[in-house]
C-alpha cells in the first residue's frame, strides 16, 4: 500500500454522509473507503469489481455508489447499514421506539439513515485495481494498520486472487 492511500484512508479530508458525496469522487472508481465515527474508526470497504474504468459509464458505479449506498440508511442489500442499525442505533432505542417499529409506525431505515448522517465520515482512495484495493481493505479489516482494526467489520476473512 503506497503512503498516499494509507494517509488518505487515514488522515486525509474526512467527509460528512451529511452533505452530498464529495465532488472529487469520480462518476466510475475502483477504490477502497474508511468509515469514521470522530475519530473512531468503524467500517472499511471496497468497491468497483468487474468496472472497467476504460469505459465511460453513464450511471455511478464503484466507490460513489457505494458510498452513496451507505448514505441512504437502508438496510435491504446494505451490510454497512445493517452493522449500523444493529450495533450503533437498536442499543439506543427506548422500549416505545422498540414497539413503534414493530407496530410500523417508526422506521428503522430511517432512523439508521439519521445516525449515518449526524454521525459519520468516509475517507477514499483510488486505486489501480480491484486486486490492489482488496489487499488494502484485507490490511485494514485485520488491523494491521495504525488505526487498529475497524469496529463494525474487524478481520474478516477474505480471499485474494
Amino acid at each position: 500500500m503506497t503512503n498516499e492511500i494509507y494517509e488518505a484512508l487515514t488522515t486525509g479530508p474526512l467527509h460528512s454522509f451529511r452533505d452530498a458525496l464529495h465532488e472529487t469522487l469520480p462518476l466510475a472508481c475502483i477504490g477502497v473507503y474508511t468509515i469514521w465515527r470522530g475519530t473512531e474508526f468503524i467500517y472499511v470497504g471496497i468497491a468497483g469489481r468487474n468496472l472497467d474504468v476504460a469505459v465511460e459509464h453513464k450511471r455511478t458505479r464503484g466507490v460513489r455508489d457505494r458510498l452513496d449506498s451507505h448514505r441512504s440508511g437502508r438496510r435491504s442489500g446494505d451490510q454497512f447499514a445493517v452493522y449500523v442499525c444493529d450495533r450503533l442505533v437498536l442499543p439506543t432505542l427506548s422500549r416505545e421506539q422498540i414497539q413503534q417499529v414493530a407496530a410500523g409506525e417508526l422506521s428503522l431505515d430511517a432512523l439508521t439513515r439519521v445516525y449515518i448522517h449526524e454521525n459519520l465520515s468516509y475517507r477514499f482512495a483510488a486505486t489501480m485495481s480491484y486486486k490492489e484495493a482488496l489487499k488494502i481493505e484485507t490490511s485494514f479489516a485485520r488491523g494491521e494498520t495504525e488505526v487498529g482494526p475497524p469496529q463494525l467489520n474487524p478481520g474478516r476473512p477474505i480471499k485474494i486472487r
